[in-house]
């Protein structure tokens, strides 16, 4: 099994960034919550498949060999 460390810590600063965004920017301010909440996974599917189109997990990975 194969652990890419770096890109599960850019992993989690992605979802942090986007929950953190979207709870503190004005532009939700007003928004229901089940809203605000679909405008989260929304946004961290959307940051995550980008992530893995310009760096696909493993690729840094270290096997141990």
């Amino acid at each position: 099994m194969t652990f890419d460390i770096p890109h599960m810590l850019a992993t989690g600063l992605i979802v942090f960034a986007v929950i953190w965004l979207v709870d503190h920017t004005s532009t939700f301010e007003n928004a229901a919550k089940g809203r605000k909440t679909l405008f989260k996974v929304i946004g961290v599917f959307v940051a995550i498949v980008i992530l893995n189109l310009v760096w696909p997990y493993g690729s840094t990975a270290w096997t141990g060999a």
